[in-house]
C-alpha cells in the first residue's frame, strides 16, 4: 500500500515533467511562426494562439506608445478588434500631430480669409453627401436624424480638408473614406485629421487635377497577376479587360464596395500602416483567392468585368476570416514585389513626386515632437498640385518668384530618386544573396541619402 502509494505520485510527478519536456513545441511553433513572418509568410492563426489576449497586448502597445507592436497588430489576425480601440490606436498610427499648423504655403497672406473660402470642389462635395448613408452596422442606428446628422458632419470633414490645402483636388469616392474615419472616431476633428492625413500621403495621387497616375497603379494592379496569377493576366489580356473595375476598391480602400463595416474597419487598420500601393497588393490577392470564379465564368467582356467588380462583396457574405488571409497575402507580395520593383517589372513608372514613390522620403519624417508643414516634405509649386507639370514662366517672371520653388522641387525630387535608388540596391543585394559585404555598403549608402535628405532641405524662405 505504501509503496504503491509513493508509485502514484512519482507517476504524476513523471507525467508533469513529461508535460514540461513537451511545453517549449508552442515556443518553437511560435518562433517558427515569428520567422516565416519575417520572411513573409505571415500565419495569423499563429499569431492568435499566442497565450496573452490580443485585446491586453492592444491595450498595452497603446499605453507604451509602441508603434512596432501595434503596427504589428494592426496587420496581423483581428486588427484592432474594437472601435474603442481605434479611437485610440489610429492617431498614433497616422501621427496626427506630425504637421505643424502654421503657413503651409510660403508666401501666402490673409490665411484666415482664404481658409474660409470654399473650394471650388465644395458643390460636388454636397451632391455627394447627399446620397451617402450609414455603414451597416449595429453600433449605428438607421435613422433619418442620424443620417442627417452624419451627412452635415461628413461634409465638414470632407471641406475642412479641402480648404486647408487648396491645392488638393476632390474626388468623387474621398468622402466614403472621410466617412469611415467619421463613423469610428464620432466626431468631426478627429475624424478630418485622419482624413487631412490620409489624403496628403496615401491618396494623394488621386486629388490631382486627373486621374493618369490612380491609372498607372491600376496597371500595376495586372503587373502582380501576370506573376501570382497567370491564367487569370491572359484572359484579361484575351478579352481586353482594362482594370477599371478595381476603381473604386483603390480610390475608397474597398468601402464602397463592402457592406459589413466590421470588415470595413479591418482592411483600413490594415492600410493605415501599410504603403499607399498596398491596396493594389489586396486587390490582386482578392483576385487570387477567387481565380477558380473568374476562369469559371463565361469567356465574355461585360460577364468578366462583372464578376471581377463583384468580388468584394462576394468575399464580405462569406466572413471575415477570408480578409484576414487576404491582408495576410498582399503582405507577402508588398514585401516580394516592393513598389520600386514593380514598377520595373512592368515599365510603368509613376513620376518622382507621385505619393507611391515620396512616402518613404516622407512618411519617415514625420515626428510629432516636431511638427513642420507638408511644404517641406513635398514642395508646392505656387500653389499647384506638386504632381502637375507647371507651365513654364516668363524669363521675367521666373527670375522674380518662382524661381527658388522651382529649385526646391527639383532637389526634392532628385533626393527621393537617390534615396528609391539606395533602396533598390539593397533589395537586389538581398534578393540574390551577394555577399553581405555588398548589402551592408548599399545600406550605409542608404543611410547617406537620408541624411542629406535632411541637409538638402534647410533651404532659406
Amino acid at each position: 500500500m505504501t509503496l504503491n502509494g509513493k508509485t502514484k505520485p512519482r507517476r504524476r510527478k513523471h507525467a508533469t515533467r513529461a508535460g514540461s519536456a513537451g511545453s517549449p513545441k508552442p515556443t518553437s511553433h511560435s518562433r517558427t511562426s515569428s520567422h516565416s513572418s519575417q520572411t513573409g509568410n505571415v500565419d495569423s492563426e499563429a499569431e492568435e494562439s499566442e497565450t496573452e489576449p490580443r485585446s491586453k497586448r492592444i491595450a498595452q502597445a497603446i499605453a507604451n506608445v509602441d508603434l512596432t507592436e501595434l503596427k504589428k497588430l494592426a496587420r496581423t489576425g483581428a486588427g484592432l478588434q474594437t472601435i474603442r480601440n481605434r479611437r485610440r490606436a489610429w492617431p498614433l498610427l497616422l501621427n496626427f500631430r506630425s504637421l505643424t499648423e502654421s503657413l503651409w504655403e510660403e508666401g501666402r497672406e490673409n490665411e484666415d480669409e482664404d481658409e474660409e473660402a470654399a473650394h471650388p470642389d465644395e458643390s460636388q462635395v454636397a451632391l455627394d453627401v447627399v446620397r451617402t448613408s450609414l455603414p451597416k452596422s449595429t453600433e449605428y442606428r438607421k435613422d433619418e436624424a442620424a443620417t442627417k446628422k452624419r451627412q452635415e458632419q461628413l461634409g465638414t470633414v470632407v471641406c475642412s480638408v479641402l480648404r486647408k490645402y487648396r491645392w488638393l483636388g476632390y474626388y468623387q469616392g474621398f468622402h466614403e473614406l472621410a466617412l469611415t474615419f467619421l463613423c469610428v472616431f464620432g466626431s468631426e476633428r478627429p475624424a478630418t485629421e485622419a482624413a487631412k492625413m490620409v489624403a496628403l500621403f496615401f491618396v494623394r495621387d488621386a486629388m490631382s487635377s486627373n486621374l493618369d497616375n490612380v491609372l498607372v497603379q491600376l496597371r500595376l494592379l495586372y503587373v502582380v497577376l501576370r506573376v501570382v496569377s497567370p491564367e487569370v493576366h491572359a484572359l484579361l489580356s484575351e478579352l481586353d479587360v482594362p482594370p477599371f473595375f478595381a476603381i473604386s476598391w483603390v480610390l475608397t480602400w474597398f468601402a464602397h464596395d463592402i457592406d459589413s463595416f466590421d470588415d470595413i474597419c479591418r482592411i483600413y487598420d490594415f492600410l493605415i500602416v501599410s504603403p499607399p500601393l498596398q491596396v493594389v497588393y489586396m486587390a490582386a490577392a482578392l483576385i487570387k483567392r477567387n481565380e477558380a470564379a473568374v476562369l469559371g465564368c463565361d469567356r465574355d467582356f461585360a460577364i468578366v468585368h462583372t464578376t471581377l467588380s463583384q468580388l468584394p462583396r462576394t468575399v464580405d457574405g462569406s466572413g471575415g476570416n477570408q480578409w484576414r488571409h487576404i491582408i495576410a497575402d498582399s503582405y507577402c507580395l508588398e514585401r516580394d514585389y516592393p513598389a520600386t520593383k514593380l514598377q520595373h517589372m512592368g515599365t510603368c513608372h509613376l513620376p518622382k513626386l507621385s505619393v507611391v514613390n515620396s512616402f518613404e522620403a516622407t512618411w519617415r519624417r514625420l515626428d510629432p515632437a516636431q511638427p513642420r508643414p507638408f511644404v517641406g516634405l513635398v514642395p508646392i509649386l505656387n500653389g499647384c498640385h506638386p504632381l502637375v507639370s507647371e507651365p513654364e514662366p516668363a524669363a521675367g517672371a521666373r527670375a522674380a518668384d518662382g524661381s527658388n520653388r522651382r529649385t526646391g522641387a527639383n532637389r526634392m525630387a532628385k533626393v527621393i530618386d537617390l534615396t528609391n535608388t539606395a533602396q533598390k540596391a539593397r533589395d537586389l543585394a538581398l534578393q540574390h544573396r551577394w555577399p553581405l559585404l555588398i548589402a551592408t555598403v548599399a545600406s550605409a549608402t542608404m543611410a547617406m541619402y537620408a541624411w542629406m535628405l535632411v541637409q538638402q532641405f534647410q533651404m532659406p524662405p
